[in-house]
């Protein structure tokens, strides 16, 4: 199974593949996972020269960024070189950012490894790094022109993980397509792998620098990472998403979809209570550095009902104003 998405600037190929073994990683450089090489190592294709790195989001940093840089001038990577990153999310976005700025930007091909990566972050081309303890303040947009999805990795993750990744897939079902949920209900990772790719490549093939419609796409992450920043990352990305997207609609007003969602959410496991160790303090300390606030104020993604999101932007005193109604008591 293959398919395309062509944005004005980027192509990406998506293929979907029987075995780990017909992945091609045949490049000047692999990173990979090292979770994922110890326990796929002997069965990956790797050619050439190989880089391990942890996943997780202390990989995410600048320092790390500074290594990845140091090992791709070891590989003697050019500009016209292909750099492949297996792995999970966090890995996928530090060496694509690093992808993305040596020599200005060299070609990149990604394997996803988690659920998380392969419904969401694999695609559209967002790199990052964190920034004092903040999510994501630098990154760039540099598609892949490969993604690979063997959803066989998916076997070897944790029930945690797992829901990680349904948590993203979730988001997708809320803007674009509510069938995802059914597939996650019965476990089918092929289809909504493919359905939440559809949904997310439709969106960011008009709008691939996130000026309009691709901001949909934040829907749970305004406040879903500020939970994170304030856990010190003990809260995993997909846990904090799915607790953002009620606490959106909460802000809109759209009390019943917000009940909905939280019924089909807690069906597949998973949690939507923000933590009473979590306060609007420290909500509002990790609004200050949201990478969508503008002079004007803070776009929000609002969810009004499955498959139906607007995009909202509310100036500091209408924000601190819903934020407060909304806050749990």
């Amino acid at each position: 199974m293959r398919f395309n998405f062509q944005a004005p600037s980027a192509a990406t190929e998506v293929t979907f593949h029987d075995s780990v073994e017909s992945i091609d990683a045949d490049c000047a450089l692999v990173f990979v996972d090292s979770a994922v090489a110890s326990i796929y190592g002997g069965r990956l294709p790797l050619r050439g020269e190989v880089a391990e790195l942890p996943g997780g989001e202390g990989s995410k940093t600048p320092e790390n960024l500074i290594w990845i840089w140091e090992r791709m001038a070891r590989a003697g990577v050019r500009r016209d070189s292909t750099v492949t990153v297996i792995g999970g999310g966090t890995v996928c976005d530090v060496c694509a950012f690093a992808a993305s700025t040596w020599k200005r930007g060299v070609r990149l091909n990604l394997v996803p490894t988690t659920l998380l990566c392969m419904v969401d972050a694999s695609l559209g081309g967002k790199t990052a790094v964190n920034v004092g303890g903040k999510k994501n303040q630098a990154g760039t947009f540099h598609p892949a022109e490969r993604i690979m999805i063997w959803p066989g990795f998916l076997q070897s993750l944790s029930r945690g993980e797992l829901l990680n990744g349904m948590a993203e897939a979730l988001k997708t079902a809320v803007i674009g397509n509510r069938r995802i949920a059914e597939y996650l209900t019965r476990e089918n990772w092929t289809e909504a792998v493919r359905e939440c790719l559809a949904v997310k490549g439709s969106i960011v093939q008009e709008d691939l620098m996130e000026t309009g419609r691709r901001k949909l796409l934040n829907l749970g992450h305004t406040v879903g990472h500020c939970i994170e920043s304030a856990s010190s990352y003990r809260i995993s990305h997909g846990a904090a998403v799915a607790m953002g997207i009620p606490f959106a609609a909460e802000m809109g007003g759209f009390h019943g979809f917000a009940e909905d969602f939280r019924r089909t959410a807690e069906k597949l496991g998973l949690g939507t209570e923000i933590p009473s160790s979590i306060g609007l303090d420290d909500i509002l300390s990790g609004l200050s550095s949201d990478k969508k606030t503008t002079a004007s104020g803070r776009t929000w993604v609002i969810p009004e009902d499955w498959e139906h999101c607007v995009l909202k932007e509310l100036n500091a005193e209408e924000e601190m104003d819903l934020l407060e109604r909304a806050w749990p008591r």
